[in-house]
This record gives structure tokens, C-alpha cells and sequence, in this order.
């Protein structure tokens, strides 16, 4: 990290500190927008990173570029780790070449423990194994798991669905391996973030599809589950920070998502009709998130093919709010609410 994010970081991380008469002086008040009410602190994050951009010459927008800063942002907007949960990285044979992949154990396991495979966020073309570092301690911890966090394939360089098909192949060596991880290969769940949700649905539905063993469990955390969608809060979030409408145009175009593959099953989860059998879920949405409402009308399909769900949403928070926990109070008691829920949707299932 440079001199300048330093420095950025602790200004960021400073805000939190501060009384919310001065953040109000400082950065205005704070939209309301379908009746949610963004977070006050999370505002003036995104603020000095609005204010820096429109500081910035450079105007070339890259794949690298768009995964050097949402990397800095992570880094800066995450929470601390669960320091007793032990981390290991390691590759795995994949369809097209290894896959990295990190381990975290829990601390005070005896015996076979449950799993949860993680799949991070990022559009499918941004993000990777740091990405959701905190949040994968923050499960490890609460649910008493072993989290396997997968490191799949990036469009534009491995366009769709590359990283479906890489996510399928790690679930499948994760069951396959599961006496040497200490694992019990009928208690692992799939979970993710954004893009990560998405391909956790798509884990479920392709493993029933297939005729084999799906997960006991399903979190998907602010999902983009249905690439044809128009309307919602694609309109009324069009313009949200982080994410917005040109972002999710950008990450489509890099990722190979067209007209001709969009409803795919596996790039578009939520349009399969027949959801009968699929594993319990936590879904959580965010208030001011464009995927809002693809998110919220999963959850209600699944209820309605007699499912098990736990589905809420984050009104004041916006997309990615599980990086935020340093510099958004209520962002880092959201994703403490998500470990606690996420535990016990695990002891039920």
C-alpha cells in the first residue's frame, strides 16, 4: 500500500470515530431512496472515495485498474480477522490448470467438522482470495467450520462461464477430499457474496440437475442471480455507490455476458422455475444494492417452493457492506448478524 492509501486508510477509518454532527457538516445528508436510509458513516466513505476519483487524471478504465482499487477499498473498509481461526492457502487440480484455493480452520474442533465452500465477489472479473479474508474468519469462528475459499477463474482473460465451471470442480474436490480436510462431506454448504451468490445458487441447482448430492446449506449475501433483469432497484439504485449501473454493464460486457447467454441457468440462478428440493438459505439483501431486488425475489421463490428461508435486508447498507466493517458501524454488526444467522441455518440444516 502506497504512502497516499495510507494515509487514505486512516482518514477513512477515522470517520468512524467521529460524531455524526461533523460527518453531516462535512459530507451532507445522507440519500433516501425507496425508503431506505443509507447508513451516515458509510456516506461519507463513499464521499472521500468519490472525492478522490474525481481527483484522479487518469480516466482509463481497466480490468486492473477497476481490481487495483476495489482491492485498495477492501483493504481499507475491512474489519479486523478472527485472529484464532488458522489460514492455509494451497492449489487444487482444476479443469483448466490449478486453482488456489485458502483453508480456515476453527479453534476447539473434535471430530469431522461441517464445511462451507466460499466463492468471493467481484463480478466475475474482479476480486479474489483477500477479498473476504474477514468475513471467512468471521464464519470459520461462529459456525465452527472449515472454509474453503475458492480463487476461481477471472473474465475478461476466462470468460463465462469459467468460473462456474472452476466453483463446480473445487465443491466437488472439497466432498472428494473431505477425510483429509477433517470434514464431514454431508454437512458442507456453499456460500458467497455478489457474484460469489450467485455461484453458490447455481452449485445447488447444477448438483441436482446432475443427480448428485447438493449442499446442505446455501448463503448468498447481496446476489446477483438473474442477468436478464430489468426494473426494481436496477432502476431506482442505478446510480449507487459501489455499485451501479455502467459497473454491472462492465462486468457483463468483461465477463461474456450477452443477450445470447443471459439466461443461462448458470449465469442467471433465479429464472430456473423449478426450485422444489433446493437446501435451506440465508439470503441477505441491501437497501441501496441494484441487486436488491433479483435477491428478494429468490427468496420468495424459494418460500414458495416450500423451502426453508431466512431472508432479510440490510436497508441502510449498500452493496459489499461485509468489506465495510471498519469504517461503517452498522456494516460490521450486519456481517455479525450474517456469521450468527449463518451458524444457525448450519445447526438446523
Amino acid at each position: 500500500m502506497s504512502v497516499q492509501e495510507r494515509i487514505g486508510k486512516a482518514l477513512a477509518r477515522g470517520q468512524r470515530r467521529l460524531p455524526k454532527a461533523v460527518l453531516r457538516r462535512r459530507h451532507g445528508e445522507p440519500p433516501t431512496i425507496d425508503g431506505h436510509n443509507l447508513d451516515l458513516q458509510i456516506h461519507a466513505y463513499a464521499s472521500l472515495v468519490q472525492a478522490a476519483r474525481a481527483r484522479s487524471a487518469d480516466s482509463d478504465v481497466t480490468p486492473q485498474k477497476i481490481r487495483d482499487g476495489f482491492d485498495t477499498m477492501a483493504e481499507i473498509a475491512s474489519g479486523a480477522p478472527v485472529a484464532q481461526v488458522s489460514v492455509h492457502d494451497r492449489t487444487i487440480p482444476g479443469p483448466a490448470g490449478n486453482i488456489p484455493i485458502r483453508l480456515y480452520h476453527p479453534p476447539r474442533t473434535s471430530g469431522r467438522s461441517d464445511a462451507i465452500v466460499w466463492f468471493h465477489q467481484g463480478g466475475g472479473v474482479i476480486g479474489g482470495l483477500e477479498t473476504d479474508h474477514t468475513l471467512c474468519t468471521m464464519l470459520s469462528d461462529a459456525c465452527q467450520a472449515v472454509v474453503i475459499s475458492v480463487d476461481y477463474r477471472l473474465a475478461p482473460e476466462h470468460p463465462f462461464p469459467a468460473d462456474v465451471v472452476d466453483s463446480l470442480a473445487a465443491y466437488q474436490w472439497v466432498i472428494d477430499h473431505a477425510d483429509g480436510l477433517g470434514i464431514d462431506p454431508a454437512r458442507v454448504a456453499v456460500a458467497g457474496t455478489s457474484q460469489g451468490g450467485k455461484i453458490s445458487a447455481v452449485v445447488c441447482q447444477e448438483r441436482r440437475r446432475e443427480g448428485l448430492a447438493a449442499p446442505v446449506a446455501q448463503i448468498l449475501l447481496y446476489p446477483g442471480l438473474d442477468a436478464t433483469w430489468q426494473g426494481g432497484s436496477r432502476d431506482t439504485m442505478a446510480e449507487a455507490w459501489p455499485l451501479g449501473e455502467l459497473m454491472l454493464q462492465f462486468f457483463a460486457l468483461m465477463g461474456g455476458i450477452t443477450d445470447d447467454n443471459a439466461d443461462d441457468r448458470r449465469a442467471s440462478p433465479g429464472l430456473e422455475p423449478n426450485l422444489a428440493g433446493q437446501p435451506p438459505a440465508l439470503i441477505v439483501t441491501a437497501g441501496f444494492d441494484p441487486l436488491r431486488s433479483e435477491g428478494d425475489a429468490y427468496a420468495a421463490a424459494l418460500k414458495d417452493a416450500d423451502v426453508t428461508v431466512v431472508h432479510r435486508c440490510e436497508g441502510e447498507l449498500t452493496h459489499s457492506f461485509t468489506v465495510m466493517g471498519a469504517v461503517s458501524k452498522a456494516a460490521q454488526e450486519a456481517t455479525e448478524r450474517i456469521a450468527r444467522d449463518a451458524a444457525a441455518l448450519l445447526a438446523d440444516a
